[in-house]
């Protein structure tokens, strides 16, 4: 009799294993649309990505990683579309798993279904505590909105000497990152989930956020080194590094000597740099659910080797904000919702 955590595994392994087959399965089950459609009609790339985020779910332990799957893809298809392929795949999935193994999958897909059903006011983003009507907000706010429109208008240059002028200024760039490229970044992948812009305007807008936030360092200003090292790296296959880089900022600002690898890095290339810098502190995230179990492992390996098995680990991604506690099971140390909030954690880490 396998233990929980080995069933887990192999219910995942399988999931990956079967992925085509079971998406077609799946995909059969749905009602046709229309005359004369056929099975090649049916949405064979989403019930994909579906079993995917199943089967990172069963293998963390973690039903809301498969809410937070759900619910942003039905910003795209609409609720009663996507309640109605997670009813096809468990259908499928009944017929083909043993009781045992459905049982525990079926728990997981009822939790989607329950959040597809929940009313639209529940959010994917956690809510703003600062006050909606103070000036400082409402003149972020309309930043925030300049920024964005001119980014969609593709007009980088001026979105970018427009938050260069407020640096200029005077303006924290600490607030900038948080009030004005936060929230425009979180806008931009909002309407791309809802199907509003294209996956070439989404990276062009997240290209130019790059560009402008290497444009403000020089206006951060420089505090007194800690004698600290930290190691700012995402897993492999992951290529999203705004949010990780505005953290790395933020500690370099707080006096910690940043090596910051960015996107999509080979784990023994982070474990080997790790070792051989004397790095204290790894900042990693998951900006997908099916890069948690990668980062899990990653933490793993580091774990393993005494060489670095000292380091600190905090991670942060969107993952983490559906699930509290899915980040201790990843083996990390701490993890942070946003920039500010990891100066705080590392510093408690380090006191």
């Amino acid at each position: 009799m396998p233990t929980n955590q080995a069933l887990r595994e192999q219910i995942a392994h399988r999931l990956y294993q079967e992925l085509g087959a079971l998406a077609e399965a799946a995909a059969k089950q749905l009602p046709v649309p229309a005359a004369g459609a056929t099975t090649a009609d049916a949405p064979l790339e989403a019930f994909e990505q579906h079993l995917v985020a199943l089967a990172n779910a069963v293998l963390m332990n973690s039903p809301a990683l498969f809410e937070g799957h759900v619910l942003q893809f039905s910003q795209q298809l609409g609720p009663a579309a996507a309640t109605e392929q997670v009813a096809a795949l468990r259908q499928t999935l009944l017929l083909r798993f043993p009781v045992g193994e459905y049982v525990l999958m079926a728990g997981i897909l009822s939790a989607g279904l329950i959040a597809l059903a929940a009313p639209l006011a529940a959010t994917l983003e956690p809510v703003a505590e600062e006050p909606t009507d103070s000036p400082e907000t409402v003149r972020f706010a309309a930043l925030a909105a300049n920024y964005v429109s001119l980014l969609l208008a593709a007009d980088r240059t001026a979105a970018q000497r427009l938050l260069v002028a407020e640096a200029e200024a005077g303006t924290d760039v600490r607030d900038l990152y948080l009030h004005v490229l936060q929230p425009a970044q979180r806008e931009v992948g909002n309407r791309w989930h809802r199907g509003e812009i294209s996956v070439a305007e989404e990276h062009y807008c997240t290209a130019a956020t790059a560009g402008v936030m290497a444009q403000l360092q020089p206006y951060f200003q420089r505090t007194p080194r800690n004698g600290r090292r930290l190691l700012a790296a995402c897993v492999a296959g992951d290529l999203h590094t705004i949010g990780l880089q505005m953290v790395a900022d933020f500690l370099e600002h707080d006096g910690w000597d940043v090596s910051y690898l960015g996107a999509s890095t080979p784990p023994d290339s982070i474990r080997r740099m790790i070792a051989d810098q004397g790095v204290q502190l790894l900042l990693t995230s998951a900006s997908m659910p099916h890069h948690v179990p990668l980062l899990g492992d990653l933490v793993a390996t580091l774990r393993r080797d005494p060489a670095t098995r000292h380091v600190r680990v905090v991670v942060g991604g969107r993952p983490f904000v559906y699930d509290a506690d899915l980040w201790e099971r990843t083996g990390a140390d701490g993890w942070a919702a946003s920039a500010d909030d990891a100066v705080g954690v590392v510093r408690n880490l380090f006191q």
